[in-house]
């Protein structure tokens, strides 16, 4: 059997994966920035009340959309939900198509997929780096063209942890050009302790704004695939249209709603977060390394040019740690902040490791 395959999709790189996810026993988890957190008891509730109901089709978002909506002071018409914070970075391409602006600005280091997805619904991904690892939105401003459509920024940023803060956002968006799209990713925003975080909600009526958030982090839910987008409903109107019907699953809005009411949840996730983001800062101190301070669950820290080993010689001590060798920074690797107990499993190994 032969098939053509157009080029273009065959130049798309696959996503850079982690070299091990699931539930297998016996590893410590610090690659991919998940919760590590047993997930909140009325999730689980939740989840055992509507197993019976599986047969059926997924009930109405609408329930959902007005949870969010009344937590953050908007309307169910400003919100979107999507499988993972994932489906709704397509379907802003797809909402977004454009006779002539066919571009799109990506800064980097940030989540690969906003660059692949651009290739697979064939945009010119431009990509800006910067030299100290943070987002300078005047940078930003300065790539724009007439060809471009929709600029992605990540906030705080994966895989650097750091933030542009809510006054240099501000004068961003009145410096944005027309027909614009700008797409705020803040899957970690939960984790921000920073008092400039960007206050983006109270954007969305003024300017072209779709903000991003996840259940995937703080909430616990990343086996589940949810997350919204927020916008003016005349963008939320587009990017809904543009979503696939049922796309997010029964258990995924049954679950969502369970942890919203949830807040000593979220709370205590966070205050774990706090905890262990100061052992690691502690930790890399002790052994010399540099590091970024991160908004983020997550601390990006270079540990040298054999980054890449130290990871492999965690990875058979049964520890995954990211490598940023994908990232184009090679020296570096990314530790999710785990339970504390994952946390010294980490800092023993990486002792014996470096000394």
């Amino acid at each position: 059997m032969k098939l053509t395959i157009d080029e273009s999709i065959r130049e798309i790189p696959f996503y850079p994966k982690a070299a091990l996810y699931g539930s297998e026993e016996g590893w410590t988890r610090l690659a991919s920035n998940e919760n590590p957190h047993p997930p909140s008891p009325k999730v689980v509730n939740s989840l055992l009340e509507s197993v019976f109901s599986i047969t059926r089709y997924p009930e109405s978002e609408y329930e959902l959309k007005s949870l969010l909506a009344a937590k953050y002071g908007m309307e169910p018409e400003n919100v979107v939900i999507g499988n993972g914070s994932n489906e709704l970075i397509e379907t802003a391409f797809k909402g977004m198509r454009h006779p002539v602006r066919k571009s799109v600005i990506v800064h980097e280091p940030s989540f690969a997929f906003y660059s692949i997805a651009a290739r697979i619904y064939g945009y010119d991904a431009r990509q800006i780096r910067f030299s100290n690892l943070t987002v300078d939105l005047d940078v930003v401003l300065g790539a724009m063209d007439e060809s471009v459509r929709i600029v992605f920024l990540n906030n705080p940023n994966n895989p650097t942890g750091t933030i542009f803060e809510d006054g240099a956002f501000k004068s961003f968006l009145d410096r944005l050009p027309p027909e614009v799209l700008v797409v705020l990713d803040e899957a970690y925003a939960e984790f921000a302790t920073s008092k400039n975080f960007p206050k983006s909600f109270g954007y969305i009526r003024d300017y072209p704004v779709l903000v991003l958030r996840t259940f995937s982090k703080a909430y616990g839910l990343a086996g589940l695939r949810i997350g919204y987008g927020v916008a003016d409903a005349s963008i939320a109107s587009c990017i809904e249209r543009t979503k696939q019907p049922f796309s997010v699953n029964m258990a995924a809005l049954t679950a969502a709603k369970a942890v919203l009411a949830d807040e000593n949840y979220v709370a205590r996730v966070l205050e774990s977060n706090k905890q262990g983001r100061d052992f690691f800062y502690s930790l890399f101190k002790e052994l010399g390394l540099s590091f970024l301070p991160t908004e983020a669950n997550f601390v990006l820290v270079r540990t040298g040019p054999d980054a890449e080993g130290l990871t492999r010689r965690l990875f058979e001590k049964k520890i995954l740690v990211r490598w940023m060798g994908a990232y184009e920074l090679p020296e570096y690797i990314r530790v999710t902040v785990g339970t504390m107990e994952e946390n010294m499993v980490f800092a023993r190994a990486l002792r014996s490791l470096l000394a």
